[in-house]
């Protein structure tokens, strides 16, 4: 049993494979659709000391963020490197803290500044998770870091805070929403293992509605918004691109945590169109979907699997570049079904003719089931624009073949569509 991650319409078949929020690696004989870009940082082949110039990274201030062997805290699973750090020393800067080496292509919306420090092809979906543990089981009075994606100058686009407390790490999530910052605690972990965390964040061309999970241990345990609205509200200026994480300190110093404090390691970042993953499970042809998820594309159901959404939902968004096109889920073979999942769309108005025009699930010339699935709002824009496309459930027949297909649809609800809700049309039974 392998992962699948979707990326430029695509399908991912693989007997093993290993992911870690959308990023692939494999083994084996394969046909790989990759994120556009990664970068990992596994500390095991640096020198101890500052992590500036290191992989990448870069640091011009005196904060305590340091390569150091976690062996000497006692620390048996992180490997012999890790990226320590603490808030012995703080600022109110950004810029000179530590960030992360830059993805090659950026993420952002289309009117995002990226200020020439990132670039790229720009992406829509930004990746990020860490591994993190404390460097003592005890509590560390005081300390307080936080992580963003940034463009790599302190232009914040989303933050998690992680401050030790008695009863263990409490991990809180701030973005801004009407008018101001909102912060939401979203775990607390303990000091004694190590775990993940995650933040993925979607963009999505106009104001509030861009998209942020955040996962721990694996499990989206929040999901809010970016920082996109402060920008124009607070600095009158453009949302920003991302391309990188700022590893800061800032507000009160802890003198105390000096060359302790937190340990981090396996930092995976990416940029892509989809952050949709799949378990892929080849003996019985099902790709089971693992989270909420959006796409800039097609995700296409490979020809015998079944698509398990396990009531998660997959959310159309526009590319950088261009407009979404086609159906959010369609086939790729003779044979697919789609069962338990939810499909909805959040896109501008470009009227299309098929097979571009804009469908929730989608089986065209293959036989199967569409079962038990929740389709809303599949339209371009606004209902009454005009487009002739917006169909919740399509089932059809566009290439001649002696064959009939043979299509079971039911228990489906569908709502919010903008041209009909379930349309067959052609030679299927």
């Amino acid at each position: 049993m392998g992962m699948l991650g979707h990326t430029k319409r695509r399908t991912i078949t693989a007997a093993t494979a290993v992911i870690a929020l959308g990023l692939l690696s494999f083994s084996g004989a394969a046909t790989v659709a990759q994120a556009d870009t990664i970068s990992s940082g596994g500390f095991e082949s640096i020198v101890t000391g500052s992590i500036a110039g290191q992989q990448g990274w870069t640091k011009t201030g005196a904060y305590d963020v340091n390569i150091a062997d976690p062996m000497d805290y006692g620390i048996t699973d992180m490997g012999n490197r890790a990226l320590q750090m603490s808030n012995a020393t703080t600022s109110g800067s950004f810029g000179d803290h530590a960030f992360s080496a830059p993805l090659v292509n950026e993420a952002g919306e289309t009117s995002a500044e990226n200020g020439g420090i990132s670039g790229g092809v720009r992406q829509t979906v930004f990746s990020s998770s860490f591994s993190i543990r404390t460097a003592s089981e005890l509590e560390q009075p005081g300390l307080a870091v936080s992580i963003s994606p940034d463009r790599g100058d302190g232009a914040r686009m989303s933050y998690l805070r992680l401050n030790d407390a008695a009863d263990g790490v409490h991990v809180t999530f701030y973005d801004f929403s009407d008018g101001d910052f909102r912060a939401t605690e979203v775990a607390t972990i303990s000091r004694t293992a190590k775990h993940s965390l995650g933040l993925t964040m979607v963009f999505v061309d106009g104001a509030a509605n861009d998209i942020v999970r955040v996962s721990v241990d694996g499990a989206v345990v929040h999901t809010g918004t970016s920082w996109e609205d402060y920008f124009p509200a607070g600095e009158g200026k453009p949302t920003r691109t991302v391309d990188s994480l700022l590893f800061r300190a800032g507000g009160t110093a802890a003198p105390g945590t000096l060359g302790n404090g937190f340990l981090f390691d396996d930092v995976v970042l990416a940029s892509s169109g989809s952050d949709c993953v799949f378990i892929d499970d080849a003996t019985n042809k099902t790709m089971t979907l693992t989270a909420d998820c959006a796409t800039d594309e097609t995700i296409l159901v490979p020809n015998g699997y079944t698509l398990e959404g396990a009531d998660f939902t997959i959310t159309a968004v526009d590319p950088v570049s261009g407009h979404f096109l086609g159906a959010v889920v369609e086939n790729e073979g003779a044979s697919a079904s789609v069962i338990n999942l939810k499909v909805t769309a959040n896109v501008g108005t470009t009227c299309d003719a098929f097979p571009n025009s804009l469908a929730g699930i989608r089986l065209d010339g293959a036989t199967g089931s569409i079962t038990n699935n929740t389709v809303t709002g599949i339209q371009q824009g606004t209902i009454g624009d005009g487009c002739q496309e917006g169909n919740a459930i399509e089932v059809r027949k566009t290439t001649p073949s002696a064959a009939t297909p043979q299509v079971a649809v039911t228990g489906n609800v569908v709502s919010a569509y903008q041209k009909t809700g379930v349309l067959v049309k052609g030679q299927v039974s």
